[in-house]
Formats: structure tokens, C-alpha cells, sequence
């Protein structure tokens, strides 16, 4: 058991992009983990496994929605709040899943954005300003889509092509990225998923319920069909049920 915890300790790395300080706490909860093994093969030795800390997928999470880039209907009984970063690579492995999941779901479903980029991506910030700043003129999805399929291209000329693609007001765009109007917004994005324990990107909170990394379209399927069920089951007014059921009731942080 203890050899199968070492090993789902690190498989984060195959499905997110962490902080050099979360690889850090995981290379360190390894140590422990294999300290317990050698002390395991001596008699009356305890072998508790440790997991790197972080949010509890077991938890309801009262995680705000906010003034967030949303995409679905407001009165949907599931809301998914994705955490993630333009330049991270997984983060852009699961935009396809998450059209799928919104194919599939309709308007029982609804995604909110958040920004979190990540120190070591220099330009991810740039690029999350570019797409808050084509949110301006409703463009914020369009955006969104432009910067996650040319990651490798985000300097501020890159950014400009793309919201000139996406038929943004150039003088307007280009006066909102010139200033700092923006950094509030994604560093209060930032500290909310801080809060919540989503350090690495991507991650999500499906009515609250935390689902790390890149996960496949099954992984997503199993708690939103979960929560579903549970919120139709609930007699609860459908517009009010996110805010109710999951923002007042769930845990206010991790």
C-alpha cells in the first residue's frame, strides 16, 4: 500500500503543472513515505501513509464564483469552476474535455475561469490580462481559445493578432492590456484558488468537489452525474442552488 502511495504522489506531475515549492512538499512526503517502508520491515513499525497536502476531493467547497468568465446557463444545477494558466500544457490538454462535457451536459452544466499563472510561466499573465481585456467586449471565450491553441506564441504581438482574430475593438483592447486594471482581477482569481488549496493548474471544483489535473472526459462524467442527481433530488429553487447548496454551505477554504 505504502509503495502504491509513492507512486500516486508524483502522478500529479503527469496531468498538471505544479509550483517548484509543490514539487518540493511531494519529493519530501516521498522521503517520509519510503522511511515508513524500510520501518515497516521491522516488527510493530506503524505504516500510515501521508499524502501531499491539498484539497480533499471527499469536501464540498464553497469556492465563489465571483465576476468570473462563465460559459452556460446561470441557472445551471452544476457549476465547475476550472483553475488554470494559458501557458500551462496541461491545462490545454483538457479544453477538449471540457467541450465535451459541455456537449454532453448542456445547460445543466456551467464552467467558470479563473486565472492562476503560475510564477514560472512568464507569460501567462500576459496572456490571462489579454483575455480579461477581451472580455471587455465579450470575447473572453473566443480569446480563450486562441491563447490555449498557440501556447508557444504569446508574446504581446501574439496576443495582439489574436484579438484582432477574435474581433476585438483594437484601440479599446490595446488601451485595457496597456494598463493595470487587469492584475487585480486575476490576482484576486489567484488568491481565491490559493484559499481553496489549487496551487498546481488545471484545477476544478464540480459543485464544489475538487478534481485535479487533466482527467478524462470519465473522470469528469462520474462526479458530475454524482452531483447531478444529488442536486435535483435537493427540492431546491435550480437558480439559487449553486450559491445555496454549494457557496453558504461548503467549507470556506481548505
Amino acid at each position: 500500500m505504502l509503495k502504491k502511495m509513492a507512486v500516486v504522489a508524483v502522478a500529479l506531475f503527469a496531468v498538471a503543472c505544479v509550483t517548484r515549492g509543490d514539487i518540493e512538499e511531494i519529493k519530501e512526503g516521498q522521503k517520509k513515505i519510503l522511511a515508513k517502508l524500510e520501518q515497516g520491515a521491522r516488527p510493530g513499525a506503524a505504516q500510515q501513509a501521508q499524502r501531499p497536502q491539498g484539497p480533499d476531493p471527499a469536501k464540498v467547497y464553497g469556492i465563489p464564483v465571483g465576476d468570473s468568465a462563465a460559459k452556460g446557463s446561470g441557472d445551471a444545477w452544476v457549476t465547475i469552476v476550472e483553475v488554470s494558466d494559458f501557458q500551462c500544457p496541461f491545462c490545454s490538454r483538457v479544453v477538449p474535455t471540457i467541450k465535451d462535457v459541455t456537449a454532453k451536459y448542456g445547460n445543466d452544466v456551467r464552467v467558470v475561469f479563473k486565472h492562476n499563472p503560475l510564477p514560472f510561466h512568464n507569460r501567462a499573465k500576459p496572456a490571462a490580462k489579454a483575455a480579461e481585456c477581451a472580455r471587455e467586449q465579450g470575447k473572453f471565450w473566443e480569446m480563450h481559445d486562441e491563447l490555449f491553441a498557440n501556447q508557444k506564441a504569446l508574446e504581446d504581438a501574439n496576443l495582439e493578432q489574436y484579438a484582432q482574430k477574435v474581433g476585438a475593438n483594437m484601440g479599446a483592447w490595446k488601451s485595457c492590456y496597456q494598463s493595470p486594471k487587469m492584475d487585480e482581477r486575476i490576482d484576486n482569481d489567484q488568491k481565491v484558488a490559493a484559499s481553496f488549496g489549487a496551487r498546481g493548474t488545471p484545477a476544478f471544483f464540480i459543485n464544489g468537489r475538487f478534481l485535479s489535473g487533466a482527467q478524462p472526459l470519465q473522470a469528469f462524467t462520474a462526479v458530475i452525474d454524482e452531483e447531478l442527481e444529488k442536486a435535483k433530488k435537493s427540492g431546491m429553487n435550480k437558480k439559487e442552488y449553486y450559491a445555496k447548496a454549494v457557496e453558504t454551505n461548503g467549507a470556506k477554504a481548505m
